[in-house]
């Protein structure tokens, strides 16, 4: 079997979709599945990917607007590579649809979003992929909505499990953020809870900043917020995916800043669950209830910042027993394969 995965700019360590597609096909070549990989860049732009487009058993796009184009619309090349696929076994996996989707989305978005989806259903159209899939609450609602027969595949972390026999204990509530911090997160009601479970347990409050930050608002917003609290920050930075393992495995709980209807999408939540510490998420209300969800195997993980009883929730989970890690490239490399025969 030979897959070919078309994508954007591939940049790992510093993209989290391909950092996601290295170690897919780091999976798939490990169990001898062979994979290429047709890179859509200021060289190698959509038209020429299409007119060069190498024989292959699955054809996997890895879609997101602004991973395609600067502008986030491709017009017709993207409408030509479309046409290409048509026939072949094709697979469409959306890290990101169109903007403007959300209640609050200012109008500039809303217009580019309109274009952007249809720029996306004429491809889906003309293309007529065996299966399209996305990572989120929120994505699978917007596509089901549109008509489009959209299925949910996991999107793993692209930190593995790192074991490390020598792992001291902490007698600090060490807090895990990785990734990019957002502005628009309540830093002031985490604090809040965070203050409430470090009393509760009568240990100090530590923050591990770990990994890039491609934004520093949400980093000051939240140092600010913490400031008056008896708590030590400490950021990391950029570091190596070994190093970053072994900084979460030293934490009892992780925040995202992640909504909770998109956080599907998030590779950095994704990390969190997988190496198997109680995540603190908010839910901002930009879906209904009723279509948000984590993976099963996640959901004793999840706790809303938004619950009256969060707090006591936490504590008694960090107070178990930590299960083993869950191996999450492995996982989605054999959803994508299952979905696709």
């Amino acid at each position: 079997m030979k897959i070919c995965f078309i994508s954007g700019p591939y940049q790992p360590q510093k993209c989290g979709i391909s950092d996601y597609i290295e170690l897919l096909i780091s999976e798939f070549e490990k169990n001898g599945i062979k994979c290429i990989h047709s890179i859509i860049n200021e060289k190698n732009p959509i038209s020429k990917v299409a007119n060069n487009l190498p024989d292959a058993d699955i054809y996997s796009v890895q879609f997101a607007p602004f991973f395609f184009s600067p502008t986030g619309l491709s017009g017709k090349p993207l409408q030509k590579l479309a046409k290409i696929l048509r026939n072949r076994k094709l697979h469409i996996n959306f890290h990101e649809i169109w903007v403007g989707a959300y209640p609050k989305a200012k109008l500039k978005e809303k217009i580019r979003g309109w274009f952007q989806k249809n720029e996306i259903r004429s491809f889906i159209k003309k293309s007529q992929p065996k299966i399209v899939t996305c990572s989120n609450s929120a994505a699978l609602d917007r596509l089901q909505k549109e008509n489009i027969d959209a299925k949910y595949l996991y999107l793993c972390g692209t930190i593995p499990f790192s074991p490390c026999k020598n792992l001291s204990a902490s007698d600090n509530l060490n807090i895990a953020f990785l990734g990019t911090l957002y502005e628009n997160f309540p830093y002031e009601k985490l604090a809040n809870k965070l203050k409430s479970i470090s009393r509760h347990l009568n240990i100090p409050i530590r923050l591990e900043i770990i990994g890039r930050q491609r934004a520093n608002g949400g980093l000051k917003k939240m140092q600010a917020t913490f400031k008056t609290l008896d708590s030590h920050t400490t950021v990391h930075g950029e570091l190596n995916r070994t190093q970053i393992s072994r900084k979460i495995q030293n934490c009892k709980i992780g925040v995202s800043t992640t909504p909770y209807d998109i956080v599907g999408k998030s590779s950095s939540t994704a990390t969190l669950f997988e190496h198997r510490i109680p995540i603190i998420i908010f839910d901002d209300g930009d879906t209904p209830k009723e279509k948000l969800f984590v993976m099963k195997e996640f959901e004793n993980q999840i706790f809303l910042l938004n619950d009256k009883l969060v707090t006591d929730h936490i504590i008694r989970s960090i107070q178990k027993p930590r299960i083993k890690h869950f191996d999450g490239v492995a996982f989605t490399a054999n959803e994508m394969l299952k979905l696709l025969y």
